[in-house]
């Protein structure tokens, strides 16, 4: 699999990189499952995993270090976030060191702030995360959620390194990031590393939701009307070059300059089907296809 460069960062990792918030749902994949999909990622040449303390009070990073274990550490690219209530200094040291003890590891290639605090300082938590890079328990400070202003304050209050990447909603439909903080993270060679790539399948048609989705697909429900334009001409292309609607998405992202895509799977054809986006490109006329079905599709935010 060819490899992409993390922005300023000399890092080759996988364009496609496996997340794992379904790994701490026991109700959507058990252990043993996630283990095996992890490790067939790894071998199929995925070496770029994203997990976060979160995602299942920690379960999920529990899972990816008993996983990762018959491979080599070096090989691999591990992600993980601080939670947003952990982002005072002292808070940020421990959050840390129980990543590094459930990772099973004794670094982290890239740690992400998962959201931003109003209620903390960024210079409080910037200065915690710096020295976690300092002591050589984060080889790489990143961010996840961070608008402009909130990545550019981060920015001003580091000294010894920079960031990496800042992980953010976006997919062929939800482009808000294309306005502003995309094009100044091109500039300054900064990684986006794109989640809900799929939009938990309703991009591609899905209709049968995971009872663990329907909060978020309610929601979206509320404030995206006349998504199904966008849905068939995704279903046309895929249909026309002989590839899959998964597979359309996935390469609109990982097509781009410094974009990385954060894509979930419990089963291992979904595994092989999303490997079949890289190494492609979509045609010019259908990434004009795809803009203009987006145009039809009716966001509305404020919710009536």
């Amino acid at each position: 699999m060819e490899k992409k460069t993390l922005g300023w960062t000399n890092e080759k990792i996988s364009p496609l990189i496996l997340g794992s918030w379904e790994f701490g749902t026991p109700s959507i994949v058990d252990e043993n499952s996630a283990i095996k999909v992890i490790q067939k990622s790894i071998e199929l040449g995925i070496n770029a995993i994203d997990t976060a303390e979160s995602y299942g009070n920690g379960l999920s990073e529990t899972i990816i270090g008993r996983a990762i274990g018959k491979f080599k550490r070096e090989d691999l690219f591990i992600i993980t976030k601080v939670s947003i209530d952990h982002l005072r200094y002292d808070d940020v040291l421990r959050a840390c060191e129980g990543s590094l003890r459930r990772l099973n590891t004794s670094y982290i290639d890239l740690y992400l702030v998962h959201w931003p605090n109003h209620y903390v300082p960024i210079r409080e938590t910037a200065k915690a995360m710096e020295r976690l890079f300092s002591e050589g328990k984060i080889r790489y400070i990143g961010l996840s959620n961070f608008s402009l202003p909130l990545l550019r304050e981060f920015r001003e209050h580091l000294s010894k390194t920079d960031v990496a990447a800042n992980e953010l909603h976006y997919n062929v439909l939800f482009r808000d990031v294309e306005e502003e903080v995309l094009p100044y993270m091109l500039r300054e060679n900064i990684s986006l590393l794109a989640y809900d790539s799929l939009g938990l399948g309703y991009l591609i048609g899905r209709k049968e939701i995971r009872n663990e989705y329907r909060w978020y697909v309610l929601a979206r429900e509320a404030y995206v009307k006349n998504l199904e334009p966008l849905v068939d001409e995704i279903s046309l292309i895929a249909k026309e070059i002989d590839r899959t609607p998964a597979q359309i998405i996935l390469n609109w992202l990982v097509s781009k300059d410094n974009v990385f895509a954060i894509f979930n799977t419990t089963k291992e054809d979904h595994l092989r089907e999303n490997l079949g986006s890289l190494e492609w490109s979509l045609r010019d006329s259908d990434l004009k296809r795809l803009d203009e079905a987006v145009k039809k599709v009716v966001i509305d935010y404020f919710i009536r």
